[in-house]
């Protein structure tokens, strides 16, 4: 945590969204270790955790990142191409290809054609780099971000309000309720 408050900072709302998301990441943890344990889990228990991994955390909160906190940064002279700018983007992309990968490993599950551990090493691959992804902004990035962007916290946090209300369409609440009731529902299967 950088010297700022955070409820003042330029990435608090940021911040939050990666209480959210460790929420899915913790059920998704314990959903690969529950197929790993060879138990029956409800498909569709999957299929939400992918929803909100490409809808939540990829579209909004990666969105908000790529669209107003990258190019604020790059503005105050941090280069994209290079540094942590760079290497969260590139993160971005993993996860994305590891997303269709879970998705695909899933459809062939679903059909016959392919075992279940092709979906848990997806979920296990996604869940790592999710996890250091997220330590790495919260640790390193956005305390950068907060030291340089201070004086824009206002006209971030608009923008990460644009990105809201255009890529979610007021759905924000109905993904932080479901992040609460993944967890809830895989700790409930222990």
């Amino acid at each position: 945590m950088g010297s700022l408050n955070e409820s003042m900072s330029a990435t608090s709302g940021l911040r939050r969204d990666h209480e959210v998301i460790m929420k899915v990441l913790s059920a998704m943890d314990l959903l690969r270790m529950l197929l790993r344990q060879g138990r029956e889990v409800p498909v569709d228990i999957i299929r939400d955790t992918i929803d909100f991994a490409k809808n939540f955390t990829d579209r909004c909160h990666h969105g908000k990142e790529e669209d107003v906190l990258f190019p604020a940064l790059n503005a105050a002279g941090m280069p994209r191409d290079e540094g942590p700018i760079a290497v969260m983007l590139r993160e971005h992309r993993q996860g994305r290809e590891i997303l269709e990968r879970i998705e695909g490993a899933l459809a062939r599950y679903m059909q016959g054609s392919s075992s279940i551990d092709e979906v848990m090493g997806g979920i296990e691959d996604y869940t790592m780099l999710m996890q250091h992804h997220i330590f790495k902004e919260n640790n390193i990035l956005f305390n950068m971000a907060d030291m340089v962007l201070a004086g824009r916290r206002d006209e971030l946090n608009q923008g990460y309000s644009r990105i809201e209300r255009e890529v979610m369409r007021e759905r924000h609440g109905y993904y932080e309720r479901m992040a609460d009731d993944l967890l809830g529902r895989m700790n409930a299967m222990r």
